[in-house]
């Protein structure tokens, strides 16, 4: 929950290429997930749960450029999350994680703002090309 103590030499040198708060109940891929970033530059912000992904986000949101969230999550479901996320912050940048979504709440929440989509399994560098593309060059 607390900010990543892994930090790439770009981040130790005051360079960052933005914060990402990842969601993702599955402890070894979210561990996987903060590293990864880590080592790309960016400053991680984590959450097992969606109770716990609503506190991290209200409490940093002015530093959050995107979030990684996962759809099924324990205690609030990932839908309810985005949508918690929205009523906090319109333009909050979320990228859906999914091994399957149905059309229907994929429409659902392309409509209500998810800025992407991206598949579970990840394949790491096309996540990383996904999120350089929501968060921009900082």
């Amino acid at each position: 929950m607390d900010p990543s103590s892994e930090r790439s030499p770009s981040e130790k040198a005051g360079a960052t290429r933005g914060t990402i708060l990842i969601v993702e109940d599955e402890a070894l891929m979210l561990r996987l997930l903060k590293k990864f970033f880590s080592q790309h530059g960016y400053r991680v912000l984590d959450a097992a749960d969606g109770l716990q992904a609503i506190e991290v986000y209200r409490n940093n949101k002015q530093q959050i450029d995107a979030v990684l969230l996962d759809i099924r999550l324990p205690k609030y479901t990932g839908e309810e999350v985005f949508h918690m996320m929205k009523a906090e912050n319109a333009d909050v940048k979320v990228v859906m994680a999914s091994g399957f979504l149905e059309p229907k709440a994929k429409a659902e929440m392309t409509r209500a703002g998810a800025k992407r989509f991206v598949s579970k399994p990840y394949v790491l560098d096309e996540l990383l090309e996904v999120f350089r593309g929501v968060i921009g060059n900082k």
